[in-house]
């Protein structure tokens, strides 16, 4: 039974990674000093920057829980439209990874199937059954 997963990106999951990689420093203007500590109000600009920057981008996330079934994940971007600013919104199905020819992909080391988030399409399903 396959597991599904919408990836993406929305304007809150952008600005929470921007807080947490957006520096609190700036450089100093004279070399081989410390660097200074940013007032709040620089921060926060930096971080909207930041945010904005990584909305332009192509980087998704996780965005929800794991769903049994495809519909599910279908209503969760539904709703996500509706309710957010949001891009690059698809859903992808937890199963075996294969090559090119549709042959899986063997690891080495554990000589077991290699699995991993692939981008759903209904006629996936159409084809296990």
């Amino acid at each position: 039974m396959s597991t599904f997963a919408v990836f993406g990106m929305t304007a809150d999951v952008a600005l929470a990674e921007a807080r947490k990689t957006t520096p609190t420093t700036k450089p100093n203007p004279t070399p081989g000093r410390p660097p200074l500590d940013m007032s709040i109000g620089e921060w926060n600009l930096a971080v909207a920057d930041q945010a904005a920057k990584i909305m332009r981008g192509e980087k998704v996330r996780q965005l929800s829980q794991p769903f049994d079934a495809p519909q599910y994940a279908e209503q969760f971007v539904a709703l996500t439209k509706k309710h957010c600013k949001c891009r690059s919104l698809r859903i992808r199905a937890k199963c075996p990874i294969v090559d090119a020819e549709g042959n899986p992909v063997i690891n080495k080391k554990t000589k077991a199937p290699k699995v991993g988030w692939v981008d759903y399409s209904p006629e996936m399903t159409v084809q296990v059954a």
